[in-house]
């Protein structure tokens, strides 16, 4: 071969090379999916579930949302030969709670608002979910559900957030 051939060869491979770093796109989160009157997140099943659910709870008090209580879900099914990984957290935003109670008591029976976090096994994914509390709200007949409302948009940024840390 002559010099001006692996010239051309060599100067072709090396601008693929540097293509495929220079002007790589960067890998597109998922997107926050709508299930049923829920809102969920797709993660890869091979990070690590406990410090997802540390980091999610870390996003949920960064929002200004107070962590009320967490259910260890897959702790309690144990004893019945379940081994699952699953964990619920609840949790509040007192100012949001204050107006949505003005707006009608009837919402204090969707209080508090819950995040789940589970491995599903037949797709090897981890999940991350919450149920809508506007549609909570107007499962209970609520009218007036603004401060619901708002709290959808808000718990909905807490995914946005995981999914951006995490990828797709």
């Amino acid at each position: 071969m002559s010099k001006s051939v692996l010239h051309l060869v060599a100067g072709a491979f090396l601008a693929a090379f540097i293509s495929l770093f220079a002007f790589a796109a960067p890998a597109a989160a998922g997107e926050v999916e709508k299930r049923g009157e829920a809102y969920v997140i797709y993660l890869p099943g091979e990070l690590d579930f406990y410090e997802v659910f540390g980091r999610l709870q870390s996003e949920i008090s960064a929002a200004n949302w107070e962590i009320t209580n967490i259910q260890n879900i897959d702790t309690g099914l144990m004893q019945y030969g379940v081994k699952i990984q699953n964990k619920v957290i609840s949790a509040c935003k007192s100012q949001l709670l204050a107006q949505a109670i003005k707006e009608d008591p009837f919402i204090s029976l969707a209080v508090p608002c819950r995040f789940t976090i589970f491995k599903d096994d037949s797709t090897g994914k981890l999940v991350i979910g919450f149920n809508d509390p506007a549609a909570e709200a107007k499962a209970l007949g609520i009218k007036n559900h603004a401060a619901a409302g708002q709290a959808t948009e808000e718990l909905k940024t807490v995914l946005k957030t995981m999914l951006d840390f995490y990828g797709k």
